[in-house]
């Protein structure tokens, strides 16, 4: 593990960040900003959490109504911006 500085992984972002992934301590640090750590960041699902499915809620939702998507009238858009469209 060592302190690089911000100018430094500025320079060789991608090779530090090579460092992390293979498990390697990286610290950068800044005299503005202080010290972080670069690290990876898990890919795997949370434990305990279900792997997303996307269309899981398909069925699960009512219908909006029909007039839904239609645009609002008059009386509808004074309210909503409370002056003259």
């Amino acid at each position: 593990m060592e302190d690089i500085d911000l100018r430094h992984a500025k320079e060789h972002l991608e090779e530090l960040m090579e460092r992390a992934v293979k498990g390697e301590d990286v610290l950068i640090r800044d005299a503005r900003l202080g010290t972080i750590r670069l690290m990876p960041v898990a890919r795997e699902p949370a434990q305990g959490r279900p792997e997303r499915v996307p269309g899981r809620w398909k069925h699960r939702l009512p219908d909006p109504p029909g007039d839904f998507f239609d645009p609002l009238s008059e009386n509808e858009l004074k309210e909503w911006y409370g002056a003259d469209p």
